[in-house]
């Protein structure tokens, strides 16, 4: 039995390195919320949930200084979606001990929102793929950039009752 348990034990590492983050992927997806009525014809609008590691920030999507790293979201085409001009959020002003100037930043967590439109021949469900660039940060020390790579699934509505 002991045997047993050992090879599961085995077997199970690699899925445990494979998940661990490698240093400077701070972002991770909350999730993302459909607001809005969803039917061919419609605009309606994803709310991208972003979660910061503690004690990270990113540059804001218009940071402080040009030679900085913006966080962007872009997304893919996909069939019967044309996405808009995505919202971001006012960075927050953050003084670093070691630079002169505040940064313009995102901690914690953030919400981006982006107008879908559906076309009227849309079939659901659609994924629109979607990725944040991001470049995370602690203090001064900043990391290279990263991608976070999801997808924007939009169901058809459940009928109403």
């Amino acid at each position: 039995m002991k045997r047993i348990i050992t090879w599961c034990a085995l077997l199970a590492l690699p899925s445990v390195v494979l998940a661990q983050k490698k240093i400077g992927e701070a972002a991770s997806l909350d999730k993302v919320e459909i607001q809005g009525a969803v039917k061919p014809g419609a605009t309606f609008t994803a709310v991208v949930h972003v979660k910061l590691d503690k004690g990270f920030h990113t540059h804001s999507n218009k940071p402080s200084e040009p030679t900085f790293i913006p966080t962007v979201l872009t997304l893919a085409d996909a069939d019967g979606v044309k996405a808009g001009k995505v919202k971001y959020p006012d960075g927050k002003s953050e003084k670093v001990k070691g630079l002169d100037k505040p940064l313009s930043v995102y901690e914690d967590q953030f919400q981006l929102s982006v107008p879908l439109t559906l076309n009227e021949k849309a079939k659901l469900p659609v994924s629109v793929p979607a990725t944040l660039s991001y470049q995370a940060c602690q203090g001064a020390t900043c990391y290279p950039p990263k991608k976070l790579k999801f997808d924007i699934v939009v169901m058809a509505e459940a009928p109403k009752k």
